[in-house]
């Protein structure tokens, strides 16, 4: 959960059979997830452009924050190399809203 609410530009198809998710700044690579055939693109960051090419290409967008998006990747890091190492780690929250 991101904890935070997504936009969501829902132009694609009713029926979502392939999703695409890239974290953090990925609204640029809108038009590779059009290309590969996805039905819905998630990541952090949102473009002007992202809407109205959304809207054209007829795929849904859903923003849900560079921060929020990343931070997973963060926790999952932490959390194996305190198993590996066998060390403290601790995730210091400081929350972002862009």
């Amino acid at each position: 959960m991101v904890n935070r609410e997504p936009l969501i530009f829902d132009y694609g198809p009713d029926m979502i059979k392939k999703v695409g998710i890239a974290s953090g700044g990925a609204q640029k690579d809108i038009n590779q997830a059009v290309a590969a055939g996805l039905d819905l693109f998630l990541t952090g960051e949102v473009s002007e452009h992202n809407l109205w090419y959304a809207q054209e290409e007829a795929i849904h967008f859903v923003s849900a924050g560079h921060y929020a998006t990343e931070k997973f990747g963060v926790l999952a890091l932490g959390e194996l190399l305190q198993k590996k190492f066998g060390i403290v780690v601790e995730f210091i929250d400081i929350p972002n809203p862009v």
